[in-house]
């Protein structure tokens, strides 16, 4: 299980714009968008879970709108990440 300390290190997330429901409904979730921060595959990955279906997957509804909006707030940290690199 990853631990709030490294997604907040990797991450420079703001500790108030935590990824909470990701942390607690999502964990495998959280856990790859880590694993994939410093790879060019971040992007891709971060962008297919953004898409309405929920990772591009046809059999589910996508993820309820907080967690939605953390890969959101991710993303953009992701971004800036990338463009200070």
């Amino acid at each position: 299980m990853i631990s709030r300390e490294t997604v907040l290190e990797t991450t420079k997330c703001n500790p108030d714009r935590y990824p909470q429901m990701l942390e607690e409904k999502f964990p495998h979730v959280l856990q790859k968008i880590i694993d994939l921060w410093t790879s060019p595959d971040g992007e891709a990955y971060l962008a297919d879970l953004l898409r309405p279906t929920g990772g591009g997957r046809f059999d589910r509804d996508g993820f309820p709108d907080q967690a939605w909006n953390e890969i959101l707030h991710l993303k953009v940290l992701y971004d800036k990440a990338q463009s200070e690199s």
